[in-house]
């Protein structure tokens, strides 16, 4: 289960991500084995204290057939780990990876995934989840994951800085170019920023640049195999976004984008020097060690939803994503029982609000309310799962909607668009590309039709 900020940025450069493969198809499946009495669960976590609390809450308080043994694994290796172990005839019995369209459709051609389909209806997945999160966790029309997390992206800010700079945040594209230009002209970082760390955060901002800029009619219709990744919509998105990152609006300026790390970037908004930030919901878990008695100083931080960049563009849209997805390992001799435990870790609607209120964890997209949380909770991120959760119009992130080699393709060369070795044309050549051989394959997961909600 997606339980911090790690997921977003475990190691998908090309030499992990698009050698799953190849790796799992050279050994074969090996047979079940390892099943033992216990079931076993690793995950990449952000500190000891959210492993002791998911070995805890998540882990040890399940009452089912079978005891649960959590093993926490660094989050820069996890994933190589699984695929070694999966490939020897062993692994973990509950399979996690970074949302969908990371590694799930290598591994169940590879014959290592169960198909949790006969157990959608005992369980009653498709009350509990939302539409989209299952059909998106689905390979060859079988359910071979649960979507264990989700999340959207926001505009945090300091309230503080805003006040000094007498700005507001911004709600359309006049807006964040005034906020912007202002925020630079004063000296300030427009939007702390950087990739340092994990180089996975360029397709944060792409994916803001197309779903914000193009808007999701634009990318729906791409991701349909109806209109082309090469329209002049998604160049302009594009070349827009990248000219805002060569002016210095992200990070600073483009060298320090790829110098600043993710403490540099949160410090900067805590500390007034940036003037807002766009990241994902997983900061919740973050921001907490840089704001306020925990970090020596009275700073606060809030969120509010990002600005429309382009014409025709709601003025709201939520970008979604599953975060982690969770599988059962057919190495694990008792599917059914490693079904039951996922049940209770994806489904268990008390135990994910104390997640959340307690570790500030991302829940899955099952159906929370502003009433399921009690009154500790921290109301700004009860705020936004109560809004996300009756959310109308829609976004497409890149780790849940596109294909794997399609997203590592844009990871990796956005980097070549904001240093001006790559025009925005060549960029989005470069995806039209990639997509078509991989929708070709039916590689492409399911997305819902924007305007529809999450219902």
């Amino acid at each position: 289960m997606s339980m911090s900020a790690m997921t977003r940025r475990r190691l998908l450069g090309a030499g992990g991500a698009l050698g799953v493969t190849a790796l799992l198809d050279a050994c074969g499946p090996a047979g079940p084995g390892g099943a033992g009495d216990d079931l076993t669960i690793w995950n990449n976590l952000s500190d000891a204290q959210q492993n002791d609390y998911f070995r805890a809450h998540f882990a040890e308080a399940y009452r089912g057939a079978r005891r649960v043994r959590f093993s926490p694994k660094p989050s820069g290796t996890i994933d190589r780990l699984i695929q070694t172990a999966l490939a020897a005839g062993g692994g973990p019995s509950i399979i996690v990876t970074p949302g969908p369209s990371s590694f799930v459709a290598a591994y169940y051609s590879a014959g290592y995934l169960a198909d949790l389909t006969p157990y959608a209806r005992k369980y009653g997945w498709s009350r509990k989840f939302a539409p989209w999160a299952l059909a998106a966790s689905e390979v060859d029309g079988k359910l071979v994951t649960l979507p264990a997390s989700y999340e959207t992206m926001a505009f945090y800010t300091n309230p503080a800085t805003l006040d000094d700079l007498g700005l507001k945040a911004p709600t359309s594209r006049e807006e964040f170019e005034d906020f912007c230009t202002e925020a630079k002209g004063r000296g300030y970082v427009p939007l702390a920023a950087g990739n340092a760390d994990y180089q996975g955060a360029n397709e944060w901002f792409v994916g803001v640049g197309l779903n914000h800029g193009a808007g999701p009619e634009a990318v729906y219709s791409a991701l349909a195999g109806e209109t082309k990744w090469t329209d002049p919509v998604f160049v302009d998105a594009v070349d827009r976004l990248a000219g805002y990152f060569r002016k210095g609006w992200f990070g600073g300026a483009v060298d320090l984008y790829f110098t600043n790390s993710f403490p540099t970037v949160y410090r900067q908004l805590a500390t007034g020097k940036a003037a807002a930030m766009i990241s994902g919901t997983w900061e919740f878990a973050n921001l907490p060690a840089y704001f306020g008695k925990a970090a020596g100083n009275d700073a606060t931080w809030d969120w509010t939803t990002l600005p429309a960049l382009g014409e025709h563009v709601p003025r709201i849209v939520w970008d979604l994503a599953i975060g982690q997805s969770a599988g059962v390992n057919t190495n694990f001799g008792d599917t059914a029982a490693a079904a039951d435990y996922l049940n209770f870790l994806t489904t268990d609607v008390r135990t994910i609000i104390t997640g959340i209120e307690e570790m500030s964890f991302e829940p899955p997209p099952i159906h929370i309310r502003a009433a399921d949380f009690s009154a500790r909770a921290d109301r700004r991120i009860a705020r936004l799962y109560a809004q996300l959760s009756a959310a109308t119009s829609i976004g497409y992130t890149t780790w849940t909607f596109f294909p794997q080699q399609t997203e590592t393709y844009m990871i990796d060369y956005f980097e070549n668009v904001i240093t001006g070795q790559l025009s925005a044309k060549q960029y989005c050549e470069g995806i039209a590309t990639r997509f078509a051989t991989e929708r070709a394959q039916g590689r492409v997961p399911t997305a819902p039709k924007p305007g529809g909600g999450l219902s």
